[in-house]
């Protein structure tokens, strides 16, 4: 893979009058299995600077930044290892604050393309097809179950109705997943499709303990009301599960 950071307007400032040494400040990346090793570092020597770590990845410090007033920075590195990776700052200076404008990118490239660029992990690559597929059976399913319910209108109860709620909030859920994915991995960034995809998950998973707990006390096919014991249990498992989405 590859990091990409772009920083712009940086401004170091001293309280106490000096010129901090720009070698103390700067980006590096740093695994999930060598966080550990770095706290350890950092507790046992109160005083140590993390960018001396050998556990870090190191990116680049505020040597390299352009002279001012522009004071910016383009790198971009190859990762050479697979893992989970994420960005830091270390900030080594003592009485020294710095602002600054950042632009990160952590992509791979396609191995179809060497200019096509992956933002997803590696481990979810294929997760616009996977939920592009099951968006599709699941809107099969839809088109079978209302045709079931059409041939047998006869037998038709309300809860066949809220099940194909269920299917159709299921798989509008799955396409704005698959949607969302497809965003990311293309550009970075899910372009709103992350906001409709909790929108249809919080419904799908409202409708589900509902008609769960509908069909497990009988509601539609054998009585037409609930008992107050039946509208207690709605009562208590609907606002936990709006809860839990939330």
């Amino acid at each position: 893979g590859h990091v990409s950071i772009s920083v712009v307007a940086v401004s170091v400032k001293n309280s106490g009058g000096s010129q901090p040494d720009p070698s103390r400040l700067g980006f590096f990346l740093l695994s999930e299995e060598s966080l550990l090793q770095v706290l350890t570092e950092i507790q046992q020597n109160p005083s140590f600077c993390v960018l001396d770590s050998r556990y870090t990845t190191h990116l680049f410090t505020f040597r390299e930044l352009s002279p001012p007033p522009s004071a910016s920075a383009n790198h971009t590195s190859p990762v050479t290892i697979p893992n989970e990776y994420s960005i830091f700052f270390a900030n080594c200076a003592p009485e020294t604050s710095v602002s600054m404008l950042v632009h990160t990118e952590l992509y791979n490239l396609d191995a179809d393309s060497e200019h096509s660029r992956d933002y997803l992990s590696a481990g979810q690559t294929h997760l616009p097809t996977l939920f592009s597929l099951f968006s599709v059976a699941y809107f099969a399913f839809l088109a079978l179950w209302i045709y079931i319910c059409y041939s047998n209108k006869l037998s038709l109860h309300r809860i066949h109705l809220l099940m194909a709620a269920l299917l159709l909030m299921k798989a509008l859920n799955l396409l704005c997943a698959a949607e969302d994915k497809h965003y990311v991995k293309v550009t970075g960034t899910p372009h709103g499709w992350d906001v409709l995809f909790y929108i249809f998950q919080f419904i799908r998973v409202v409708l589900l303990f509902t008609v769960i707990v509908l069909v497990g006390t009988g509601w539609s096919f054998l009585k037409p009301f609930l008992q107050e014991r039946e509208k207690k249990v709605l009562m208590i498992v609907i606002p936990l599960q709006v809860l839990a989405n939330v």
